[in-house]
């Protein structure tokens, strides 16, 4: 029983992370495309392939550091800790080939969506400038990616001390050493957050927000309050949670490498816990949204009403 236990830690990290990375391909590629136009199928089919060839790269990354983990527990953990690419998987290619497979989705510059024969009123306030995250923030979230490959990079001080006749650090091909070299790699990805993620914060404050025909503020109002959680949850939970926690952990593996194969279990649940809390934030946002577009069709029923009632009266 021990041994099966055992097994099952082993085996939950990793199959967790091969999780996250196959996840984007296939959400996508389930959906059914909706393009009727020859060439708008031809870029579905362009963005099909550039999600397969990122996702067979993560994959080969993942399976190497998997196999790598048989021999060396460094890439045990780095392979259970692989699965934030599914955030550029996600982001960088799967949302741009589901809009590509549903016009409808596509976000467009005015705030409305691109749906035929249905009225919609829109606001024209500039919502860029009722972007919650404030330069602080983003401060913080610099601090959050570069600390963990700075802490990195201070243990290899240690690792490679300086030789006093030639001026040079003396590196060898020790695991440890080859360890550290890798988490430090894996971790200076992590400031690439900051490139993305204003680019995802701004597409979701430009997403489309159909309005009632009245345009009725209390509609703005529950859409105001909904984006703003939306920008501030993505922005907590990728540019500051993710990274952060990612190298806290690396850190510690490179500072205190004794703890062996328990810093993969420790990653394992760490991920689990970031991944279910994600999860949990999306469907709360998906119902969110789901009681607006109700408020929307009561409002635009009661406005028929009234206007039947107008009717009747004259």
């Amino acid at each position: 029983m021990s041994d099966a236990l055992l097994t099952g830690d082993r085996l939950f990290p990793l199959l967790f992370a091969l999780g996250f990375i196959l996840f984007p391909l296939v959400f996508a590629g389930l959906i059914p495309n909706r393009a009727t136009q020859e060439s708008d199928r031809l870029k579905v089919r362009g963005k099909l392939t550039a999600l397969v060839l990122a996702t067979a790269l993560a994959l080969v990354i993942w399976g190497g550091l998997a196999f790598a983990g048989t021999r060396h527990p460094w890439a045990a953990t780095a392979a259970n800790f692989s699965w934030p690419m599914f955030f550029p998987l996600w982001f960088g290619f799967a949302m741009p080939m589901l809009r590509a497979k549903n016009p409808a989705w596509a976000i467009t510059m005015h705030g409305s969506a691109e749906s035929s024969g249905t009225v919609r009123t829109a606001s024209l306030v500039n919502r860029e400038r009722q972007n919650p995250v404030v330069r602080w923030m983003w401060v913080a979230a610099a601090i959050a990616c570069v600390a963990g490959p700075i802490a990195i990079a201070l243990r290899g001080l240690k690792l490679f001390p300086m030789d006093p006749a030639s001026g040079a650090a003396s590196i060898s091909e020790s695991p440890e050493h080859l360890a550290w070299l890798v988490l430090l790699l894996v971790s200076m990805t992590a400031p690439l957050n900051l490139l993305w993620l204003p680019r995802v914060l701004r597409a979701i404050l430009m997403e489309a927000e159909p309005m009632d025909v009245a345009g009725s503020s209390e509609l703005s109002e529950l859409y105001a309050r909904q984006r703003r959680r939306r920008v501030l949850g993505m922005f907590w939970l990728t540019g500051i949670a993710v990274p952060a926690s990612l190298g806290a952990i690396f850190a510690l593996v490179v500072w205190f490498p004794n703890l062996g194969s328990m810093w993969g279990l420790i990653g394992g649940l760490g991920g689990a816990l970031i991944g279910c809390f994600g999860a949990a934030f999306g469907f709360m946002m998906t119902a969110e949204r789901a009681k607006i577009a109700e408020v929307r069709k009561r409002l635009n029923a009661e406005r028929g009403a009234a206007a039947a009632e107008a009717t009747e009266l004259v």
